[in-house]
């Protein structure tokens, strides 16, 4: 019996210790979402990013290339 007890004398100070930390299903499951999209949308703007770095990159190699063929060429 006293195991029981024991048992009992836990399980409500681990609910009075974790009430203020309850949310209900749907609040959780909306957060829960809600993660998702951002996730999604992280890796949306990660890789929209890196591709216009790249190009730029690629842009100003292709201009400074250009640029030096016209110098070398004596500018005709």
């Amino acid at each position: 019996m006293e195991r029981d007890a024991i048992k009992e004398a836990v399980k409500e100070a681990l609910y009075e210790e974790l009430k203020s930390f309850y949310i209900d299903r749907e609040t959780h499951y909306k957060q829960h979402e809600w993660l998702a999209s951002m996730m999604i949308y992280s890796e949306t703007c990660k890789n929209v990013v890196l591709k216009t770095l790249i190009t730029l990159v690629i842009s100003g190699l292709a201009g400074l290339m250009y640029l030096g063929f016209c110098i070398k060429q004596g500018g005709k």
